[in-house]
């Protein structure tokens, strides 16, 4: 059976995980943001379908993103939160 050392061991790397995880997807976001504000003004301006089919597809994968983001975000808080707790149980044993 793992030890309460270890446990916080692992954790601590799987948080590590998701936070480069997460950086990575607040880039890509970033990204898409500025090609999503740029097919939105395309759409405005020229009214053409192809625009408009393109602003609708570029500001899904946005939100798609941030969902993704805010879901590895909530992961990483669970489990900061267990390992918090463990460490807290460790110190006091």
């Amino acid at each position: 059976m793992a030890t309460a050392l270890d446990r916080i061991r692992g954790i601590n790397s799987q948080i590590s995980v998701l936070e480069r995880q997460i950086s990575q997807v607040e880039i890509e976001v970033s990204m898409l943001r500025h090609i999503d504000d740029d097919a939105q003004r395309d759409a405005a301006v020229s009214e053409n379908y192809d625009d408009r089919a393109a602003a609708k597809m570029t500001h899904a994968d946005v939100i798609r993103m941030n969902k993704q983001m805010s879901a590895m975000e909530r992961t990483r808080d669970r489990l900061v939160k267990k390992r918090d707790w463990l460490i807290r149980r460790l110190a006091a044993e």
